[in-house]
C-alpha cells in the first residue's frame, strides 16, 4: 500500500513538473528561476578552484535555468551575457558564444560582453583566420563605432552627406562665407559612415550560426558519405555564415573563406538576415 502511495505520488509530481513547464510561468515563479540560477552560478564560483568537475555542473545548472526564462520569452541583453558566461564556464563554449552573440543585439558594444565574448573565442579550436583580411580591414577602420546601430549610422550618413552637398551648393551660388572646412569635414564623415554601412550589410550577407558539439565533422556535401572537408573534426564555438540551408544539413562559410557541410542538430542559427542587419 504504502509502495502504491509512492508511485502514485511520483506520477502527480511528474505531470505536475510537466504541466508547469508547459505553461507560462507567473511573475513570481520567473523569479524564483532567476535566483535558482544566481544562487547555482554563485556556487559554481566558489568551487572552481577546489572542485572543478562540481563547478562545472553547477554553472550548467545556472544556463539551464536561465535559459528557461528565455524559452518563456524573457529576453534582455543582461540576461543573455548572464547565460554565456555560465555556458563558458561549464565549458559549454558553443552555447557559451551563441548566447553573448544574441546578448549583442540588445547591448551591442558593452564593454564587457565584447570582453568576455573576445575571450571565449581564444578558446575555440581549430582557429579560422580570416582568408583574405578583408574582414579585419574593415573592422580597424568602423570598430569606434561598433555601438552604434545600423539605423543610426545611415541616419548620420544623410545628414553628413546632406551638409557637404549644403557647403558646395552654397559656394557655387556665391556664398563664400561657407567654409571649406565643413565641406570636407562633411565628406570624410560621410565617407567614414557609408563605408561602415556597406560592411554591415556586407557582413549581414546571410544568416550567422555557431557549432554548438565537439568533434564536429565537416563534410563535403549533404550526406555522410561524403569525404571530410577537413583533415579534423572541429569543435563547439566555431562560428559560420549560412549558405544554405537543409531539414538535415547546413551549407556553411568559416571565417576563413572555406566551406562544407555540417549537420543541423549540431549547430545553432543566431539570427537570421534580417536580424542580422537590424541589429547591426
Amino acid at each position: 500500500m504504502a509502495c502504491r502511495l509512492i508511485c502514485l505520488m511520483a506520477i502527480a509530481i511528474s505531470c505536475t513538473t510537466a504541466a508547469f513547464g508547459s505553461e507560462p510561468l507567473t511573475p513570481s515563479q520567473q523569479a524564483a528561476v532567476l535566483e535558482q540560477g544566481r544562487v547555482a552560478f554563485e556556487a559554481g564560483n566558489a568551487l572552481r578552484d577546489e572542485q572543478p568537475d562540481e563547478a562545472k555542473a553547477k554553472f550548467r545548472r545556472a544556463a539551464e535555468r536561465w535559459t528557461l526564462l528565455v524559452d518563456q520569452g524573457v529576453t534582455n541583453g543582461p540576461l543573455l551575457y548572464d547565460i554565456g558566461n555560465a555556458w563558458v564556464r561549464s565549458g559549454d563554449l558553443g552555447r557559451g558564444i551563441t548566447a553573448y552573440l544574441r546578448a549583442e543585439q540588445y547591448i551591442p558594444g558593452d564593454a564587457r560582453l565584447q570582453d568576455n565574448l573576445a575571450y571565449a573565442r581564444t578558446l575555440v579550436s581549430p582557429q579560422f583566420a580570416s582568408g583574405d583580411g578583408t574582414e579585419a580591414v574593415l573592422d580597424r577602420l568602423t570598430g569606434w563605432h561598433e555601438s552604434w546601430t545600423l539605423r543610426t549610422r545611415v541616419i548620420w550618413f544623410g545628414l553628413a552627406w546632406a551638409g557637404l552637398w549644403a557647403v558646395l551648393m552654397a559656394r557655387r551660388w556665391g556664398m563664400s562665407s561657407a567654409p571649406r572646412w565643413l565641406g570636407g569635414a562633411c565628406g570624410i564623415a560621410a565617407g567614414v559612415l557609408g563605408l561602415s554601412v556597406v560592411a554591415s550589410l556586407l557582413n549581414a550577407a546571410g544568416p550567422v550560426g555557431v557549432l554548438i558539439q565537439d568533434e564536429v565533422i565537416v563534410r563535403k556535401g549533404n550526406a555522410e558519405t561524403y569525404q571530410p572537408r577537413f583533415d579534423a573534426p572541429i569543435n563547439g564555438g566555431v562560428e559560420f555564415r549560412v549558405l544554405e540551408q537543409q531539414p538535415v544539413w547546413l551549407h556553411v562559410e568559416f571565417p576563413s573563406g572555406e566551406a562544407g557541410w555540417v549537420p543541423r542538430d549540431a549547430a545553432e542559427i543566431v539570427r537570421s538576415d534580417t536580424q542580422a542587419v537590424t541589429s547591426t
